[in-house]
């Protein structure tokens, strides 16, 4: 009798640890997931295109890889507008100078940069009509 409540202490005494150590864990588990949904406050802002909220989240991850492959993605956007601005300016121009195959060449590379090759291969060739020894 007396070895039986030797081993039903012991195992009263692992069944106690096993308890708190899956206390434990679970804690650990929901403050992680607690923690992870817990967004910067700039976030929203970024998300929205906030110029000021662009920057205090830039200045916020400055110093981290993450920093490079944000500015690398705003550079592309920027540039992509860039583009898009000119695009504008140049369709304009080619309104008032139909003739100029410098503008549709032009048009043609801003609309290749962009993507577009169906209307970049279309300037192309208006600008090879006018002025043939364009390749």
């Amino acid at each position: 009798m007396l070895a039986h409540a030797i081993f039903y202490k012991k195992l009263r005494s692992k069944t106690l640890l096993f308890y708190l150590f899956c206390i434990f864990s679970l804690s650990i588990v929901a403050v992680n997931i607690a923690y992870s949904q817990k967004y910067n406050k700039n976030m929203y802002g970024v998300m929205g295109g906030e110029s000021a909220s662009t920057m205090a989240y830039l200045k916020h991850i400055w110093g981290t890889p993450l920093f490079n492959l944000e500015m690398e993605s705003y550079k592309a956007a920027e540039i992509q507008i860039n583009n898009t601005k000119r695009i504008k300016n140049l369709e304009e121009s080619v309104r008032l100078y139909p003739y100029s195959p410098e503008l549709y060449y032009n048009l043609h590379l801003l609309y290749f940069e962009n993507g577009n090759k169906v209307k970049a291969q279309e300037n192309l060739q208006k600008a090879q009509q006018i002025d043939p020894s364009i390749q």
